[in-house]
């Protein structure tokens, strides 16, 4: 699975911490080579989540271009902020669809 990653994705990972960002790289490994998301939640209007168990959260779609599928890493969050980050991701989300 390839993975396309959004500035403002960039942005979140960008500041987490190393041990953090060592966490989501394995996740993201796992999506990438053997296609395995671990816990997902399906937020409609083609919107999912990974969770981890510690609160985190990355927003994501599953979308196809002239290459096939790929997965589209939208933005991070946590479990405290996610109704925020939902509506921001859901906007950050149409830009790519309706372009």
């Amino acid at each position: 699975m390839r993975l396309k990653r959004t500035p403002e994705y960039i942005e979140w990972y960008e500041s987490q911490r190393p041990k953090e960002k060592a966490q989501i790289a394995k996740r993201l490994t796992n999506i990438e080579e053997h296609g395995h998301f671990g816990t997902v939640k399906d937020l409609g209007d083609f919107l999912s989540e990974l969770k981890w168990v510690n609160g985190r959260r990355l927003y994501y779609s599953i979308m196809e271009d002239d290459r096939g599928d790929l997965t589209l890493l939208i933005l991070g969050g946590n479990k405290n902020g996610q109704d925020s980050d939902i509506k921001k991701a859901r906007k950050i989300l149409k830009k790519y669809t309706e372009g």
